[in-house]
């Protein structure tokens, strides 16, 4: 039987100094755990493969809290360790044998218990490498021996030169002398994050259902509820994600404190309520931390929230494959058409969406604030490449493309795909909209909306489980102009600038229809951009090994001629800001924005439990 501790109770606690211990205690027939935090900490996300999180920034703030990756970046832009324990670089100029060993530490487990194993990390490799996969991270890998081959088909993926030396340590072959501390920076990629085989290639839609999912993180999802109830109609008031402490997360089974390595127990996101709501509750102190500001209010928020950079782009994708309706009845590949692009982007007044979105910068290039220049933080590749597009309307210069492209925009009508749960997603895409139309198109936006899976868990209806269209719609290209957030996959200009040249696209390719044919080869950017000049440029810039200033330069080279041709339009440079109450402590951030909460305390946690005891807290598991 639930109930509240008293007031003795926990004056006793007090004295006892165990108010912010968050291990197992058993107090007078009271079981407790840790704390359980309430908090809003982003968007409802529906997929949870670290892989594919790169397009949305709310995917990253969970996928940041339940996978951990080999290497990381802390909030200064540091390279530290994280599933490694150490590793060593092995030269032979003689035989020109070149590689790595990482030694993984012994207490990495996933959260069913077993460790996180260097045949995970293998397995994760040549998934991404894997010739029929689509990876935007196949390029930080590219320096492996065979990898590039592999991708395009031309060897077998067990060709690819990583290797499970033995159960914790890792071997990496290489084609030759690399920069090896920018092959590590690519590591701490979010998306290169460990993955366990059984579990990806045991259950389809893994990565939507906690109950076929394992954890290395910190945290792991315990349940979700995305506002159904088991027949199946909207109960939106039961919408919750509750991620729980991974008791095997750097810590031994022999160990008794459960908190050696995670402080809270819980941490509870409430997407029962609006934006404005979840604000509410945060001024009455009913939850302590909010990741996302509602619209409406942002402006009353400036001053308070904590506001940082991250490596996060809005950007929006033209599909030069897209066949765009005329007024004729006829179809055109319109965004194949360069001075299309630029009239599209030079139409657009990012200064003015920044400001609307209120936590944000107008983006006046590709790559964002926060990515390094030259392999380290003490020079951003933003501050040294400065402003390469207007950031301001300039409908002379559009209507001049418009002139140059020989079209008439009132014979084309388009749509603009983008999440319709995503308030400030929405409202971008309104602004972009209005100022397409001024310049005569015909847009429209395509609000892609989710889907409930029908399926049965457990004989049950799955009510964690939702067919996450949008991402399905962008995976299989099937857009005309879609707006995503484009993570930066690591700290490195290369990683965001890469998958635009065909060679090194990470593209998958249909191993079946190759095999029929024998036409094994590179594809090109989603969006279909080809450009064999840019191509060049990021080739001379992977070629680069011991010279990063040379190598950036490259980078800087390549991003104008990128945006010259303008296949991706940037809109604004993302950032985070978040409020977090007076009660929290011992927060962190990672340097690709999200937060790190495993320290996370709260201050007298135990007045705000419904405590039940041990035999009920069995029972409830």
């Amino acid at each position: 039987m639930t109930k509240r501790i008293t007031a003795l109770l926990l004056s006793v606690i007090c004295c006892l100094g165990l108010m912010t211990a968050c291990y197992d205690k058993n107090i007078d027939g009271e079981y407790i755990r840790g704390a359980e935090i309430t908090m809003y900490l982003s968007e409802q996300v529906y997929d949870l493969d670290p892989a594919l999180c790169y397009t949305n920034d709310s995917a990253l703030q969970i996928c940041g809290l339940i996978y951990d990756t080999l290497f990381t970046i802390d909030e200064k832009g540091k390279v530290v360790n994280s599933l490694v324990e150490s590793y060593e670089i092995f030269e032979d100029e003689n035989t020109q044998e070149y590689y790595m060993m990482l030694h993984l530490k012994k207490d990495n487990c996933w959260s069913d218990g077993t460790v996180v194993s260097a045949e995970d990390v293998v397995y994760t490799f040549k998934r991404v490498l894997d010739a029929s996969f689509n990876s935007e991270a196949a390029c930080m890998l590219f320096d492996i021996k065979n990898a590039r081959q592999a991708k395009l088909g031309d060897c077998s993926i067990d060709d690819v030169g990583v290797y499970a030396h033995d159960s914790l340590t890792l071997q990496i072959n290489f084609e030759g002398k690399i920069d090896y501390n920018q092959f590590i920076i690519n590591l701490a990629s979010p998306l290169l994050a460990p993955l366990k085989e059984n579990t990806v290639d045991g259950y389809a839609d893994w990565s939507k259902r906690p109950a076929t999912s394992v954890y290395s993180g910190p945290f792991m999802v315990r349940r979700v509820n995305y506002g159904l109830s088991e027949d199946g109609s909207a109960t939106p008031e039961t919408a919750e994600m509750v991620l729980e402490r991974n008791p095997y997360f750097r810590r031994n089974s022999d160990d008794k404190h459960l908190d050696k390595s995670v402080t809270p127990y819980r941490l509870i996101i409430d997407f029962s309520l609006t934006k404005e709501e979840q604000l509410d509750k945060f001024a009455a102190g009913e939850i302590f931390y909010v990741g996302d500001i509602a619209l409406s209010v942002r402006g009353s928020y400036v001053d308070t929230a904590t506001v940082t950079d991250v490596m996060s782009t809005h950007v929006y994708y033209l599909n030069q494959n897209a066949e765009i309706a005329k007024a004729d009845g006829t179809t055109e590949k319109l965004f194949a058409n360069k001075d299309v692009r630029l009239a599209l982007s030079a139409a657009i007044d990012r200064e003015a969406i920044a400001k609307t979105v209120v936590f944000a910068r107008a983006a006046s290039a590709l790559v964002p604030y926060g990515v390094f220049n030259a392999g380290s933080a003490k020079e951003i590749f933003r501050e040294v490449g400065g402003n390469i597009i207007t950031t301001t309307a300039d409908m002379t210069a559009a209507q001049s493309h418009i002139s140059a492209s020989g079209i008439n925009p009132s014979d084309y009508s388009f749509t603009i795909s983008v999440r319709p749960e995503d308030e400030v997603h929405m409202a971008i895409a309104t602004a972009v909209c209005e100022a397409w139309c001024q310049l005569g198109f015909n847009v429209t936006l395509d609000e892609v909306k989710l889907a409930k899976n029908d399926e049965l868990y457990a004989g049950e209806p799955a009510l964690s489980f939702y067919d996450d269209i949008f991402a399905e719609r962008f995976a299989a290209n099937d857009y005309q102009v879609i707006a995503i957030d484009y993570q930066a996959p690591t700290a490195d200009a290369f990683s965001i600038l890469a998958p635009f040249a065909r060679s090194l696209s990470g593209q998958g390719q249909d191993m079946e229809e190759a095999a029929k044919t024998g036409i094994y080869e590179d594809k090109p950017h989603r969006t279909g951009y080809d450009n064999t000049d840019y191509e060049a440029i990021l080739e001379e810039a992977f070629a680069i090994k011991n010279d990063p200033a040379a190598r950036a330069a490259k980078l800087h080279e390549a991003e104008t001629m990128l945006l010259a041709d303008m296949p991706v339009i940037p809109i604004i440079f993302n950032q985070n800001a978040y409020l977090i109450s007076g009660d929290l402590s011992k927060e962190a951030s990672s340097y690709f924005g999200y937060r790190v909460f495993n320290r996370l305390s709260l201050k007298d946690y135990i007045q705000y439990l419904d405590i039940q005891t041990e035999e009920e807290t069995e029972k409830a598991k």
